[in-house]
């Protein structure tokens, strides 16, 4: 055995074992003393975006390309990195060779889909998406990305199906089998007692929580299982509805032999929503912050706009896989200068470096309220956001809120954005007091931003009693 052969071997047995870094470090070796060796290459490749170092790993798999052209998995590992890093013509390039390699791979179908879907490519996207499903029919990760698409393209009947899988997914929470009782068909039944339990984030929540008063009129009782931090804020929202806080095991009032059904909240849209029309009939607002806490906080922030009008703020997510989406608050200058009005951070977390650069950067003070904490008290936080005249945000929960409350929300969307928003247009179906801003260029904001600082000027001046 080669020193080259060592080293491949202790590459190959971490490889199994999950640990990337000695993979990474064992490969290395054995590529020094053999760079031609294809195996090596490609695990160096595959350890490299287990680790998360995707651009390293995307150059050692176009190495491994070169070295073994036939090779279908060095192919799909090099479009799914080349997808991760924003490299649409790479990735659609790679997942082809793959495809004309080995046409059924599953793994080559569904990263062509990707490919496409990043790329823009809507129709090719939608057929490679049902390729993909077709090879593989029990891959529900495929199933509800596809019908994520779909729904963006308001192509609502055949999406709603496919969307429903996520219920599927192995990380999916809480659990579909958590509860005794069959899924709701959606009939109507007077004497029917039901379980309704939101499934994904508090955004998802929020959102769905709009079709509430449609189902309430046709069963005769509806438990509400939501996150806690929603139980105060949908309790006095729908008061018709019995809300708990979701917990493990359940509330025993969900397991009661009286509750005849259940049904998740992303299923409302299927059985409510099966076409654009289905829209007209939602509510404009539909949730109701606490009155004195709103009463309270307008009158501050008044006392601190001096009369000018209130606009709330919020630029980014700290969940590191929606990166793309943040508009770092130093970069908001079109929409900071020059404003009659007063900026208030509606963004959660510990803000005040964000501020420091902002006003150094622009000169301007955003306000910060410390009684308000956006992430622990979302019945605080929509008193808040009631009390603006406008809230400016990018795509976070913190639109599904403020639109909820029927407060005037214009978003800021990235070129790719969440399946909700649509894939054109400056409005949304789910949220009628929404406007959207959508980026046309990968990473370029500054259009985005000088289009928003624009029309808020015009916003400003139109308003009663401008000057």
């Amino acid at each position: 055995m080669t020193p080259a052969d060592r080293w491949h071997k202790r590459a190959s047995l971490t490889h199994l074992a999950g640990d990337a870094t000695a993979t990474i470090r064992s490969a290395r070796h054995g590529v020094a003393l053999d760079p031609g060796r294809h195996a090596l290459v490609a695990m160096l490749a595959f350890a490299h975006q287990r680790s998360g170092t995707f651009d390293t790993g995307r150059i050692e798999a176009e190495r491994a390309t070169i070295l073994a052209p036939a090779h279908v998995d060095s192919w799909c590992l090099l479009g799914a990195l080349a997808h991760v890093l924003g490299r649409p013509e790479q990735a659609r390039r790679a997942t082809r060779r793959a495809l004309l390699l080995k046409p059924a791979d599953q793994a080559a179908a569904h990263n062509q889909f990707a490919a496409l879907r990043h790329a823009g490519d809507w129709d090719r996207a939608v057929t490679a998406g049902r390729r993909s499903l077709a090879i593989d029919p029990r891959f529900d990760s495929n199933a509800f990305e596809l019908g994520m698409l779909l729904l963006s393209l308001e192509r609502w009947r055949d999406g709603w199906p496919l969307y429903d899988r996520r219920l599927r997914l192995r990380h999916a929470r809480p659990r579909p089998d958590r509860l005794p009782q069959p899924f709701w068909d959606g009939h109507a039944d007077p004497k029917l007692s039901l379980a309704v339990w939101g499934d994904q984030n508090v955004g998802d929540e929020m959102q769905f929580a709009s079709l509430l008063p449609e189902v309430a009129p046709r069963v005769g009782r509806i438990i509400l299982e939501c996150d806690p931090r929603l139980v105060p804020l949908f309790a006095r929202s729908f008061p018709e509805l019995d809300v708990v806080a979701r917990a493990d095991p359940p509330d025993p009032r969900l397991m009661a032999a009286s509750i005849g059904a259940q049904v998740p909240q992303g299923n409302l849209g299927r059985l409510l929503r099966p076409d654009t029309a289905s829209f007209g009939r939602g509510p404009r607002s539909w949730l109701v912050a606490d009155p004195g806490r709103v009463a309270a906080l307008r009158a501050r922030y008044r006392a601190w706009s001096s009369g000018r009008p209130v606009i709330g703020v919020a630029w980014k997510s700290t969940n590191a896989a929606f990166k793309g989406k943040n508009v770092p608050l130093a970069q908001w200058r079109p929409i900071l200068c020059g404003q009659e009005a007063l900026f208030l951070s509606v963004q959660y977390g510990d803000v005040s470096a964000d501020l420091d650069e902002a006003r150094t950067v622009t000169g301007v003070d955003i306000a910060h309220d410390p009684e308000i904490d956006a992430l622990s008290d979302l019945d605080g936080f929509a008193a808040q956001l009631a009390a603006t005249d406008l809230v400016i945000s990018i795509s976070n929960s913190t639109i599904h809120q403020a639109c909820g409350l029927g407060r005037p929300v214009w978003g800021i969307l990235h070129i790719r954005p969440d399946w909700r928003w649509g894939v054109g247009g400056d409005t949304c179906p789910w949220f009628p007091t929404l406007r959207l801003y959508r980026q046309a260029t990968r990473g370029d904001w500054p259009p985005v931003l000088d289009a928003i600082g624009h029309d808020l000027r015009r916003w400003l001046a139109d308003r009663p009693g401008a000057c």
